[in-house]
């Protein structure tokens, strides 16, 4: 089983980091967490300035007024925790991934629930990206225009049992550890599962009857690796196509709560290939985005599918 004992929130006060806060009291009031918000006073000079002392002159008493104002403004945070949740806070100063990457460890934290502000390129590096291959927990990320207000606080809103998790599998030693990862979660929380496995273009026979035999293997192989135990809350979806695009247009379909995917880890090839089918979700999707991080995957056993497949 998957224990989330630890929800590690990072916090700058803005609206997005206390949307982000509303989703860690969601998931800590399900499964009985703890909540670790997380701000970080960065003072480093911007790299561009090559004499650091007249930065740090400059501003260092602004730096120190914000400093002052943290107190307070956590204390503005605990406010929108309800009561029987408990809850901390971490204040660090320096390089905020390292910082952040540092208490996860630390901790240890059991999930990293944070923002996306969009995909590193030339004059943006991404924070969420550089965690989440670095991370020794898992990590939800939730896109700018995601609200958990609209899916929580919705009148006659859907029970917790009709929430999906969206798991795309395609039969690797990887998304063998995701689906472990999926289901142990599962066995802690009430939602239902939905499993995805897309064929890619010109991969499936080109003959109607053979494709069909095709699809009922793929779902009878599925299948076989739902634990009896979840198997009236799982649902499998076969379907043909760019996985990114077919993941995406499923998610929207079955209104999925969050997608479940694991990611690579810290070489620049393992970066690279990050930046193909996984940063792709994680920039596009409407819905959170839970990577299960390599660190995690590595504690995972493959023992219950081995079982199943021979």
């Amino acid at each position: 089983m998957i224990e989330i004992r630890n929800i590690l929130c990072p916090v700058d006060f803005s609206p997005i980091s206390r949307r982000n806060l509303r989703m860690a009291v969601e998931m800590a009031n399900r499964i009985g967490s703890r909540i670790v918000l997380h701000h970080n006073l960065d003072v480093r000079p911007p790299g561009y300035l090559s004499v650091s002392w007249m930065w740090s002159e400059d501003h260092e008493s602004k730096e120190e007024q914000k400093a002052a104002e943290v107190p307070a403004r956590l204390e503005e945070l605990f406010a929108e925790i309800p009561e029987g949740i408990d809850y901390e806070a971490k204040v660090s100063r320096g390089p905020m991934d390292t910082a952040l990457l540092y208490l996860a460890q630390e901790l240890p934290a059991d999930l990293v629930i944070m923002g996306t502000h969009g995909k590193s390129s030339a004059d943006h590096d991404s924070l969420t990206e550089r965690v989440i291959i670095e991370s020794p927990c898992s990590v939800l990320t939730i896109g700018e225009d995601y609200q958990p207000e609209e899916v929580f606080d919705v009148e006659h809103t859907m029970a917790l049992e009709a929430m999906k998790f969206l798991v795309p599998v395609d039969f690797s030693s990887r998304s063998h550890k995701i689906l472990e990862f999926a289901f142990a979660v599962g066995e802690s929380m009430p939602h239902s599962v939905d499993l995805l496995h897309v064929v890619g273009e010109g991969k499936g026979s080109q003959d109607s009857a053979q494709r069909d035999r095709e699809v009922v293997a793929i779902r009878k192989r599925l299948q076989g690796m739902v634990p009896e135990s979840l198997a009236e809350r799982t649902t499998i979806h076969v379907r043909t196509g760019d996985p990114v695009e077919e993941i995406l247009k499923t998610a929207d379909e079955i209104d999925a709560l969050c997608i479940v995917m694991g990611s690579h880890g810290k070489s620049m090839l393992k970066r690279f290939l990050f930046g193909t089918t996984t940063m792709s979700i994680l920039h596009r999707a409407k819905c959170p985005v839970w990577f299960v991080s390599e660190a995690v995957q590595k504690k995972l056993s493959r023992s219950r599918f081995e079982a199943l497949e021979s």
